[in-house]
């Protein structure tokens, strides 16, 4: 089941459960386009995203935030460098248990 509010001052998903689903393949992750145009933009091909992704670690974690498209959806904000590059990495879980990388871009 979805969260359908935050968990108080931490994130909405458990960020092990998160990176589990995006490190077992595509049939339980979706990297979106604007995650990917992002990426493009810095270089980072997909497999670089999915190594960001997991090397993310809880203090990286910035604040959850209301989805615009989806209320009621909420999305895990994540702050990590990579090299000289201070990332903006925004992740969920989907309604069909997936691990959404929502956006990937300089922050």
């Amino acid at each position: 089941m979805l969260p359908l509010e935050p968990k108080g001052d931490g994130p909405t998903y458990d960020l092990h459960e998160v990176q589990r689903l995006v490190g077992q393949g595509e049939l339980t992750r979706l990297i979106s386009n604007a995650a990917i145009f992002g990426a493009d933009a810095l270089l980072i091909d997909r497999d670089g995203i999915v190594d960001v992704v997991l090397s993310l670690e809880p203090q990286d974690f910035y604040k959850t935030m209301e989805a615009e498209r989806c209320p009621g959806l909420w999305q895990d904000v994540y702050h990590r460098r990579s090299g000289e590059v201070e990332l903006y990495i925004k992740l969920q879980i989907d309604h069909r248990g997936r691990a959404v990388v929502i956006q990937f871009k300089r922050r």
